[in-house]
């Protein structure tokens, strides 16, 4: 047996042993609950400096088995899991690969697994390994170990190149959504996606919420899939209120529109509200997209003009007085340090930084102006002063670094912090809101930024559509 990795080791691969060309990938795992019906499949992504696939040809699996140049084969699939050799196996011919290849990323998802109910919790003794196509002797081996429940892909490794040699990276790193998460976080084109079933109206938000369930439609990403920002659509018409005295338009309705923890149409009394083109200092950025309601806290955190805001379900706008925005505004800030105070602990403090820096660097990296100014907005959040701020800072730096330094090992830690929080409804939604807060710091929130947002709701089980539109 050749050399036992632990998740995160990197190893010389082609440095320790001049000549090796030819290396075969095997995974393997076992199934824990017999009889259910599970298909693990492995695949492969050939991927450039950025991370990226050159073209869909670059993913190999089960129906594109072969790599360019014939450098990549794909070359088998055992559904049940069941034998003692390895499940599957992916050849490869380092000499073979193209230049423009500098990493390939191998794989585990589940087929079908939202559908099935199934996941990596259901799974043990998950591995890859590495062994010399030619004299059959194994160069290393990395257990990927139990930490996984509701996850539903992995990234179980890669190999990369270094200084005109090949290493291995022991990455383990799981995700939920499925191949096709994967598929969106490489850049390859997804056409058929599973849909999620159609939930009740009321109930949709205990769906996104149940532990078991995946996000996915699901990572979408990446980790982290590209999901459509549609707004969402109540079922049926809305339920307008059989109350229509005049007076609903006055100050005692703008007051009790403010006075519960969600704002309230002033029309049809609907939380499905978004704000509008005005105000948050910030000029005409794309601020008529986000949905406060429930309300978020951005208003609190950047608010400095007036505010317009356009209930979804019946159209009507309005925009309140500064006086009441600004009570409205603090009752929020005030409800997020009680429930900050209330779940005050490392794990929270990771996943609202976590999610910050998934944020800032969603285009990929995080240039000077943009970190003044999330450090600005760190200082200046009377929310986040329940931690200490220097730890806020520092974990927050932490994070990016990570993403920095290797993006997939990096987003895959900041998403595992997410998950941490995901049973914890009121945190989450509090996550979810300092993202678009982050996004709107440099006074723009731009269609990566969104998508980064979608894939952290989906990460903490909220459906991103409440937040998004």
């Amino acid at each position: 047996m050749g050399v036992m990795l632990s998740k995160g080791q990197k190893i010389d691969l082609t440095k320790s042993h001049p000549g090796l060309s030819k290396v075969v990938i095997g995974l393997g795992w076992d199934i824990n609950q017999h009889g259910a019906n599970y298909d693990l499949d492995a695949s492969a992504f050939l991927l450039g400096d950025n991370h990226k696939v050159w073209s869909d040809n670059d993913f190999i699996f089960y129906n594109n088995p072969t790599g360019p140049n014939g450098s990549v084969v794909y070359s088998g699939d055992n559904r049940t899991g069941h034998g003692g050799m390895d499940d599957e196996q992916i050849r490869v011919n380092l000499s073979q690969v193209p230049a423009a290849i500098q990493r390939i990323a191998f794989t585990i998802t589940i087929h079908d697994a939202y559908n099935k109910g199934q996941n990596f919790g259901q799974i043990s003794n998950a591995y890859v390994r590495v062994f010399n196509e030619g004299d059959q002797v194994e160069l290393l081996r990395f257990n990927l170990g139990r930490d996984y429940t509701i996850e539903t892909a992995i990234v179980a490794a890669e190999l990369y190149r270094h200084h005109g040699e090949w290493k291995f990276n022991a990455v383990g790193s799981g995700f939920q959504g499925g191949l096709a998460v994967l598929c969106r976080n490489f850049g390859v084109t997804v056409d058929d996606e599973p849909q999620a079933p159609a939930y009740p109206n009321e109930s949709i938000q205990q769906a996104y919420q149940e532990p078991n369930r995946p996000y996915y439609q699901s990572f979408e990403t990446q980790t982290y899939p590209a999901f459509s920002s549609g707004a969402y659509q109540p079922n049926g018409q809305p339920s307008y209120s059989t109350n229509t005295h005049p007076q609903m338009y006055g100050q005692a309705a703008v007051n009790d529109a403010y006075s519960s923890d969600h704002m309230q149409c002033m029309r049809c009394r609907s939380t499905n509200v978004r704000t509008g083109e005005k105000g948050f200092g910030i000029g005409k950025a794309a601020i008529g997209g986000l949905i406060l309601g429930p309300v978020g806290l951005l208003g609190g955190f950047i608010g400095k003009g007036q505010l317009k805001i356009t209930c979804n379900s019946c159209g009507y706008s309005w925009s309140p007085s500064q006086t009441d925005y600004a009570e409205w505004g603090r009752q929020q800030k005030q409800r997020a340090r009680d429930i900050f105070m209330r779940y005050k602990n490392p794990e929270v403090l990771d996943a609202v930084v976590a999610a910050c820096a998934l944020v800032g660097m969603a285009d990929g990296r995080l240039d000077h102006t943009e970190e003044q100014k999330m450090m600005e907005f760190i200082h200046q959040s009377e929310e986040l002063r329940v931690f200490d701020t220097n730890k806020v800072i520092q974990q927050f730096n932490y994070f990016v670094r990570k993403i920095e330094y290797d993006q997939i090992i990096g987003r895959a830690e900041s998403f595992r912090a997410l998950g941490k929080v995901r049973s914890k409804p009121e945190i989450a939604r509090l996550v979810a809101r300092y993202c678009i807060a982050i996004g709107y710091a440099d006074g723009h929130f731009d269609q990566r930024e969104k998508q980064v947002v979608t894939e952290i709701c989906r990460e903490l089980g909220l459906n991103p559509q409440e937040f998004l539109s």
